[in-house]
């Protein structure tokens, strides 16, 4: 055949060309075909894919980078769904069921699943398998339209290689992640005229959450227009607006207590309700992207599309079913939805794919007018330079940014199990917002500080006191244990177990273990003295001066050793400075909230700053100081400090170290 294709008209050597989907590219002379041989190096990629992301993820919830929101009360409501109680969970104050935040039906079958094995590393197991199978629809498309088995294998490959992706594997677990695979199947039977398995995959797509079947509603309107089923393809639209009508104007003001999408507040700066949101779009189209935001939201249309060398924009009608979702996103003042991050991009990166592929079929097609011979030199080019832009933004943004701070089990972690045997498996329990997907396979969970009927309350005051800032979490916790209701039956090394009824008593000293340095190297070692005896004997940075992120940050732990008792509780003052100005500043921090300067003995203590951040600029100067107690709910003055002569104090502040960005 490739022989006879040489002789063939432009048009009639297309037809040949094409028996498995519209304008595919035609097989000329230098195409060369291992079919076998990528189609098994295509899985075994899945299955690393698969694999690494399952694992990565299973360690970020042992490692307790896991949270209330989202896999904790996600774990509850599949919990309670599969024992009969569809839908519920408590551990959100906007309502009593799933369906208040999203509808996300496809949480039914995934009940199943703890019929057999019950718990959220379920969840991130499943999360992480269904993405990575994505690749498969995405090779059979590319392998169809390009006849091209290394272009096959490429957008396989940069499908697995998205950022985005990546990003939904590692944030907790959300429905709507799984739809990036889901629509990709759908696409590829749509392509293949399967509309039976075209229509399954579509369901369980818009099943993952509400907004996905205006996705849908776009592959109708590709059936009516390129494959010539208006029957089809209107009754696909009508069915999947009904459905998106019915979850977002029905199901969930019926089950949300303000009778409205509960993230409807993200977009209050175009109007309170749906149609004033249009309104706004269509009258004042300049409130849509306010300047400050700009900057951040083009930055994100240039990561989502760069790694395909913008191919997709070759072909918008297979990229408009990402156009919802991208408006979405770009229309929010929500930052993690146009930053890449979370789960926000799920739908939107499967219809890039598509639309990247069938980009470059067109670019192929027009080459094949002029010069059949080198369609697939420049097929092998193009997905050539989208391999190597691929790799170029996974190493950037998942793995550099990944080893600066790879989920590691520490024996901090290591000791919850002995604390969560205490635990009755039917009790109410209330949890800070890390412990909570470790304790939500029961039908009454609540994040603290919310504990209404709960009759435990399990904190770690060392982690994320999310929803509060640690002085308020501080301030919770205390009040708790000195209000005559409720007493610890656990504390140690900054896990307090309370219960309700037991008598109050002082914590032991095991609770305190966390600021005592586990090794007693210490990193950087310094001298400087602040007051009259409070000395810095030096520092730890990790993961190093060089952040690999956006908006990376750094956690900072600060030895101390008091000279003798120390009078007063002083605050430790964290200041940011950027190009001579202050970009952020901190002072409360769970050691010397809980293990204040005055109980300081001649030991060495640890104040351990668990993120010192950017704060978007490409570099900072990080400061101590030691303050003097509040004075009108500010920090009072700094205490002086002394130190050597090679160590640069000014203001009363000792600069420690300059934190960089190193982010492309």
């Amino acid at each position: 055949m490739p022989e006879a294709i040489g002789q063939l008209g432009w048009r009639d050597s297309r037809g040949l060309a094409r028996p498995n989907g519209p304008r595919a590219v035609p097989r000329a002379l230098f195409a060369l075909s291992h079919t076998r041989l990528v189609q098994r190096l295509t899985y075994v990629l899945i299955a690393l894919y698969a694999l690494t992301f399952a694992h990565l993820s299973v360690l970020q919830h042992q490692s307790h980078n896991t949270h209330a929101f989202d896999l904790g009360n996600m774990d509850q409501a599949v919990w309670n769904t599969a024992n009969g109680r569809p839908f519920e969970f408590t551990n959100w104050e906007g309502g009593r069921t799933r369906l208040a935040a999203h509808v996300e039906p496809i949480l039914l079958p995934i009940a199943l699943l703890y019929r057999l094995f019950s718990g959220p590393e379920t969840l991130l197991v499943l999360q992480a398998v269904v993405i990575s199978l994505g690749a498969l629809p995405a090779f059979w498309l590319a392998r169809d339209k390009l006849r091209n088995d290394f272009a096959a294998i490429t957008f396989a490959s940069a499908y697995l290689l998205a950022p985005e992706l990546e990003a939904a594997n590692l944030s907790d677990f959300h429905p709507v992640s799984l739809a990036s695979s889901l629509l990709l199947f759908a696409f590829y039977f749509l392509h293949r005229d399967r509309y039976l398995l075209f229509s399954l995959f579509a369901l369980l797509a818009m099943m993952t959450k509400e907004q996905v079947p205006l996705s849908v509603a776009c592959l109708g309107l590709y059936l009516v227009v390129v494959k010539r089923r208006p029957r089809l393809g209107w009754a696909v639209v009508g069915g999947a607006l009904l459905y998106f009508l019915v979850a977002f104007f029905v199901v969930l003001p019926l089950n949300n207590p303000t009778r409205a999408s509960p993230y409807l507040s993200r977009y209050d700066q175009l109007g309170s309700s749906p149609i004033e949101v249009v309104k706004t779009l269509l009258t004042e189209p300049g409130k849509a992207f306010p300047a400050k935001a700009l900057p951040a939201k083009l930055l994100y249309l240039r990561e989502l599309f760069a790694p395909v060398a913008f191919l997709a924009w070759l072909s918008p009608l297979t990229l408009l079913p990402a156009l919802p979702d991208l408006f979405i996103n770009l229309l929010s003042s929500f930052e993690p939805m146009y930053s890449g991050g979370s789960h926000y991009s799920a739908v939107i990166i499967p219809f890039i794919i598509i639309a990247s592929i069938d980009g470059l079929t067109l670019l192929g097609t027009l080459i094949a007018r002029f010069a059949i011979r080198a369609v697939q030199p420049f097929i092998y080019a193009v997905s050539g330079v989208v391999l190597v832009l691929s790799v170029f933004s996974y190493y950037n943004s998942v793995v550099l940014p990944l080893s600066d701070n790879f989920p590691t089990v520490t024996d901090h972690h290591c000791l919850l199990p002995e604390i969560l045997a205490q635990l009755p498996p039917d009790a109410a329990v209330s949890a800070s917002t890390t412990l909570n997907p470790h304790v939500s396979r029961r039908q009454r969970l609540y994040l603290f500080p919310d504990y209404q009927e709960a009759e435990y309350v399990l904190v770690d005051v060392t982690a994320s006191p999310h929803p509060l800032d640690y002085a308020a979490f501080h301030w919770r916790v205390t009040a708790l244990l000195n209000g005559g209701e409720w007493g610890w039956i656990e504390a140690k090394d900054g896990y307090l177990l309370l219960k309700r009824g037991e008598p109050n008593r002082p914590l032991p000293p095991e609770f305190f273990t966390f600021t005592r340095p586990r090794d007693t190297r210490i990193e950087r070692p310094l001298s400087a003295t602040f007051g009259e005896n409070v000395q810095l004997l030096g520092f730890a940075l990790a993961p190093g001066e060089v952040l690999h992120q956006k908006d990376g940050g750094a956690r900072l732990q600060l030895f101390f050793r008091a000279d003798g008792r120390v009078a007063r509780d002083y605050l430790v003052g964290v200041t940011a400075v950027a190009n001579g100005e202050q970009v952020s500043a901190q002072y409360w921090w769970p050691a010397t909230l809980w293990y204040p300067m005055t109980r300081w003995g001649d030991e060495v203590v640890m104040v351990e700053v668990p993120r010192v951040a950017l704060a978007g600029q490409p570099w900072v100067d990080v400061y101590l100081s030691l303050h003097e107690p509040l004075q009108n709910n500010r920090p009072g003055a700094r205490l002086p400090v002394r130190a050597s002569s090679n160590l640069d104090t000014r203001d009363d502040q000792l600069w420690l170290v300059r934190l960089r960005g190193d982010y492309w």
